[in-house]
C-alpha cells in the first residue's frame, strides 16, 4: 500500500486560489500620479492641495477630483440655483408682500419678516431638491457633468441612495445655501454667513488633506467625487 506524496500514490490537491477581487472603484489602486505639494520638512501642504489641479490617480480608470474644479462645480451650480430663486422669488413676493418695506420715520427700510422668512424655506428646498435629485438620478450636478465628475459610494461606486444625498446635502449645501438665503436678515444674516464661511473652510481644509479627496461631507455620506481619466489633462 502506497502512502499519498509517494511513487506510484496520487499526489495532494493544490490549495485553492483566493477569489479574484471586485470590479469597483476599489479594487485595483493605484499609484498617484504625482505628489502633492510640499512644505518645509517634505510635509504635505494643505494650501498646495487647495489651489493643485495635478491628477491623483485613484480609482480603476478614475482619478481622485481636485478641490479648484470641485469649487467651480459648486459656482456653477449656484448660478443655476440662483437664477431660479430670482424667479420663483419674485413671484412669491408678488403673492405674500415684499422682503423689505419703507419706514417714514427712520426715512429707511425694515425687512418684512414674514415674506422673507417663506422665501427662504422654498429657497433651500429648490436648493436641496437640485443638489440630491441630482446626484443621485444623475451621479452629478449641471456643474460637476460639465468638469466630467461623478458621485458615487466611496466603497464600490454605486450610485448613492436619496438617505446619503440628504446627508452630504445637509453638511454642504445647507449651511452655504442658508447663509445666502439669510443674508438680508440684520444681525441674524451677519452671524449665518460668518459660521457658513467657517464651515466652508473647514471643508476645503479637509477635502485638501484627504488623499481621497473627501471632506467631511463626503466621509460622513460615505460619497466620492472622481474624474473619468479621459477627462483629465
Amino acid at each position: 500500500m502506497t502512502q499519498s506524496g509517494q511513487p506510484g500514490g496520487s499526489p495532494p490537491p493544490p490549495p485553492a486560489s483566493p477569489p479574484p477581487p471586485p470590479s469597483d472603484w476599489q479594487s485595483t489602486p493605484q499609484q498617484p500620479s504625482s505628489t502633492p505639494s510640499s512644505g518645509s520638512g517634505g510635509t504635505p501642504s494643505w494650501t498646495g492641495n487647495i489651489t493643485s489641479t495635478a491628477p491623483v490617480a485613484g480609482p480603476a480608470g478614475y482619478y481622485y477630483a481636485d478641490v479648484p474644479n470641485r469649487i467651480i462645480a459648486y459656482i456653477i451650480d449656484a448660478i443655476i440655483i440662483a437664477i431660479i430663486n430670482v424667479i420663483i422669488g419674485a413671484v412669491l413676493f408678488s403673492i405674500v408682500g415684499p422682503a423689505t418695506v419703507f419706514d417714514p420715520r427712520t426715512f429707511g427700510t425694515s425687512v418684512n419678516l414674514g415674506p422673507l422668512l417663506i422665501v427662504t424655506l422654498i429657497g433651500l428646498a429648490i436648493n436641496a431638491a437640485y443638489f440630491v435629485y441630482m446626484w443621485v438620478n444623475m451621479r452629478g450636478t449641471a456643474g460637476m457633468k460639465l468638469l466630467g465628475m461623478q458621485i458615487g459610494h466611496e466603497s464600490d461606486g454605486r450610485t448613492i441612495t436619496y438617505q446619503q444625498g440628504l446627508l452630504r446635502w445637509a453638511l454642504l449645501g445647507a449651511p452655504l445655501g442658508l447663509a445666502q438665503l439669510l443674508n438680508p436678515w440684520p444681525g441674524l444674516g451677519l452671524l449665518i454667513s460668518l459660521l457658513g464661511l467657517i464651515w466652508l473652510i473647514a471643508l476645503l481644509v479637509t477635502t485638501a488633506q484627504s488623499p481621497t479627496k473627501q471632506g467631511l461631507h463626503d466621509r460622513y455620506a460615505k460619497t466620492m467625487i472622481v474624474k473619468a481619466a479621459r477627462s483629465v489633462g
